[in-house]
């Protein structure tokens, strides 16, 4: 799982993001950054972002079944996360999250969306890119895949009940949407 540098005092509600490897910024000054990127990133930059964090997870030696993108503002229950990687585990689905297609592909969104190794591996096939084809992320990373195959994605249908929190730091301001875990 990877995920991108945050600050938020409010940390500790956010257990899921401990389990991920934390890549950060290289201006980032925050402790606990797993890896450090070549390069600062905006907004506006962030497929830039996600090319750079998949190269390097490529050349890692470590493999594992699922790679997770998860935006710094979601909040998820660890046993919710652990059950939708047991339900994504049985299917021949190979990417879950929201699944949209404007751009004459299937590209993945939202705060989460999952990938298999196998994906993983075609993706590292193509890397790195010339020219990033959007600069979103989500449909940066649909762009690698290009892929009209509506079967290999499949929907993560959460539960439709959260709510909003604001965080606001010298970088960013982030309206976070919490899920309301039982």
């Amino acid at each position: 799982m990877f995920r991108g540098d945050f600050s938020s005092d409010l940390f500790d509600v956010f257990a899921l993001q401990k389990r991920a490897t934390r890549y950060c910024d290289n201006d980032t000054r925050a402790d606990g950054c797993d890896v450090r990127l070549p390069r600062n990133y905006k907004w506006g930059t962030l497929s830039s972002k996600l090319a750079d964090t998949l190269e390097l997870i490529c050349k890692a030696p470590e493999k594992t079944d699922f790679y997770v993108k998860i935006d710094d503002d979601l909040i998820m229950s660890e046993s919710k996360f652990d059950e939708v990687l047991k339900i994504l585990s049985t299917t021949d689905c190979q990417v879950a999250g929201g699944i949209a297609r404007d751009y004459g592909f299937y590209w993945p969104l939202g705060q989460m969306y999952i990938f298999k190794r196998a994906i993983l591996e075609q993706i590292c096939a193509k890397l790195p890119v010339e020219k990033l084809f959007h600069p979103h992320e989500d449909i940066a990373f649909g762009s690698f895949l290009n892929s009209t195959d509506k079967s290999m994605f499949c929907n993560l249908n959460f539960p439709p009940n959260h709510w909003h929190r604001k965080y606001k730091d010298r970088r960013l301001q982030i309206k976070f949407f919490k899920q309301q875990n039982k």
